[in-house]
């Protein structure tokens, strides 16, 4: 089966890589079409008043690489709409070196290309992996490993090609840093409680503006309701939340909370224990 893959963080992102590799390793024709350079946080932004380079990277011709100098949500469109990936069973992007989780989704060019995949017509999965053990904030760099969230991907995506979502849907996935078990948990968007922004008037020598200081971002909170993604991960589970698309219809949101239930049922035996391990290369 065919599967299109792309991500935020460039064509030569680890997560990108290892994701390729699992996927290649189950079986799938992997054709990934990913950003020239990272560009997060960019949701579902497009390209559509100048023209897009694109390049060949490697020389596998079984499984080819292009790079995009765009968003990633242009590497979507850019393959589909161009006719590069043809008989394509499920689109994935990820992996995504940080979690993209509850509000935060929105903005996440990770889940923006998964997004424009399922407007485009497949079956689409956003595939993150939180970068530090604290829901919310950082707690220092580490080398994260990629194995567990490969798993879960390669998986999820059997299933997506195999027993496809309702139209217009995502599988918003996020693998927490620190594993207490294997369970993959059907979960909702979390809330984020947002902190004042700082500001202060701009010291150029002209009197025509202010600064902006961002940093309160990091400080601000998710609300880790039960049943929450934020709950998910800050607890170790892998949060897998379904996201239709046709938000105007409730029966099509139940169809697919239905249809994630079973697939999460089923795919949570065949993963296996995590044993504890810990995503982001760091237990302490």
């Amino acid at each position: 089966m065919n599967v299109l893959l792309t991500n935020s963080e460039g064509d030569g992102s680890r997560g990108i890589l290892s994701l390729r590799g699992a996927l290649i390793a189950a079986g799938f024709n992997v054709l990934t079409v990913a950003p020239a350079s990272s560009a997060p946080r960019m949701s579902r932004a497009i390209s559509d008043r100048t023209a897009m380079r694109m390049e060949r990277a490697g020389d596998d011709d079984c499984h080819p690489i292009y790079r995009v100098h765009g968003t990633a949500a242009d590497c979507v469109r850019v393959a589909i709409l161009s006719g590069m990936a043809r008989n394509i069973a499920a689109v994935v992007s990820g992996i995504a070196e940080e979690a993209n989780i509850g509000d935060d989704a929105s903005y996440s060019s990770t889940f923006g290309a998964a997004a424009e995949a399922a407007i485009l017509g497949y079956p689409a999965m956003a595939l993150s992996q939180q970068a530090h053990s604290s829901v919310s904030g950082c707690d220092g760099a580490h080398e994260q490993d990629f194995s567990w969230s490969c798993a879960v991907g390669a998986e999820l995506t059997a299933w997506l090609a195999a027993s496809p979502p309702p139209e217009r849907s995502i599988l918003n996935v996020n693998i927490p840093a620190r594993l207490t078990g294997r369970h993959l948990k059907l979960t909702s968007l979390s809330e984020r409680i947002w902190e004042p922004l700082d500001w202060e008037q701009a010291e150029t020598g002209v009197d025509d503006g202010w600064l902006i200081h961002p940093a309160a971002y990091r400080s601000s909170r998710f609300v880790e309701e039960a049943g929450s993604d934020a709950s998910a991960i800050a607890n170790g589970h892998v949060s897998v939340t379904p996201i239709s698309l046709d938000q105007g219809s409730v029966k099509a949101a139940v169809r697919l909370r239905a249809w994630t239930r079973r697939i999460i049922q089923a795919a949570d035996p065949r993963l296996g224990a995590s044993d504890g391990a810990c995503a982001a290369g760091c237990c302490g």
